[in-house]
């Protein structure tokens, strides 16, 4: 063989050598691995705090709210044995939550947090709301909402979120750690929070197979042996109470309901009809009638007896008075 190719020879399989040494050598970053001022949790072990800027030996102190190594002494301090493998005890830090500072630099090291967790159950399709507790058709698509903090897991070299697991038991026994949805993929329930909080998308399709009833489900995280070591509900787990039940009917899929528009009413302007004047009728002539006059009664003649016999008496009244 020819030098040059001799060569050409060795460049490649050096080449390939390095390739292959490239392709199986594991990347060191890991969820344990904490950078500068991170955030690590109660429970959590095996941590890796060097990039925090702490080695073997140092201590770290906590002070109380409104103190600073600048202004004031710790409450508690403690001595790192193990840098690249550090216990965030809960008997240690329970209560001592927040910064803690290199005692040997007086420079903030790392962020203590008490870890929450809780989940529930959403509709996909129906203006996801949480179907928690309630009944639910066999045709509604679900999904869960993560509510937690340990999404600052996040942050940390080569982790896209924190691991936190979801399972689903019937009450007949049977768990489930994957479920398919209505697309038919199955979907195991393992999914890494970045965000608070979490929807996980479409998971669950109940028709694609599963029975009605009660459903149970909780959500756990035990990185780095958190849930091991600070098994507490609400903490590093949620409740195992939280139910979803699958109910006998289902629903036809509605259209989107979309906000009507109202269309203004055209306002009608009657036309007056024309008035038609009324003839005022005639007074009918009313007669009065002239009141009767008052008859005068007339003397009443006396009798001609009478008459007579008053004339023959006065004549003989006449004539006896001459005679005398």
């Amino acid at each position: 063989m020819r030098k040059p190719d001799s060569i050409r020879y060795q460049t490649m399989v050096w080449g390939i050598c390095l390739l292959t040494f490239l392709m199986i050598t594991p990347v060191h970053a890991a969820i344990s691995d904490i950078p500068a001022g991170g955030t690590v949790f109660i429970g959590e072990e095996g941590l890796d705090i060097t990039a925090c800027g702490i080695g073997n030996g140092d201590t770290l102190g906590w002070f109380p709210a409104g103190a600073t190594p600048a202004t004031g002494s710790p409450d508690i301090t403690i001595q790192v044995t193990d840098a690249t493998s550090f216990y965030v005890a809960p008997q240690t830090f329970q209560g001592k939550t927040g910064t803690w500072y290199d005692m040997g630099t007086k420079s903030p090291a790392i962020i203590v947090a008490d870890p929450n967790l809780g989940i529930r159950v959403y509709d996909v399709g129906y203006g996801q709301i949480d179907r928690t507790g309630l009944w639910v058709p066999m045709d509604f698509e679900l999904q869960f909402r993560i509510e937690t903090n340990l999404h600052a897991m996040a942050v940390r070299p080569g982790v896209s979120g924190a691991p936190i697991e979801v399972r689903v038991n019937q009450k007949e026994g049977i768990e489930y750690s994957t479920l398919t949805n209505r697309a038919g993929v199955a979907t195991p329930l393992l999914f890494a929070v970045d965000r608070n909080p979490y929807m996980t998308g479409p998971v669950w399709y109940p028709d694609a197979g599963y029975s009605r009833g009660i459903y149970e489900f909780h959500a756990f995280c035990n990185a780095n042996n958190m849930k091991d070591n600070y098994n507490v509900v609400g903490k590093t787990i949620t409740p195992r109470s939280e139910t979803v039940s699958l109910s006998k009917t289902t629903t036809t899929t509605p259209a989107p309901t979309q906000t009507p528009i109202p269309t203004p009413t055209a306002t009608l302007i009657e036309t007056p009809a024309p008035t038609v004047a009324t003839p005022t009728p005639e007074p009918t002539p009313v007669t009065t009638e002239e009141p009767s006059p008052t008859p005068v009664p007339e003397p009443t003649a006396a009798p001609i007896s009478l008459a007579t016999s008053l004339g023959a008496l006065a004549v003989i009244t006449r004539l006896l008075l001459r005679n005398k």
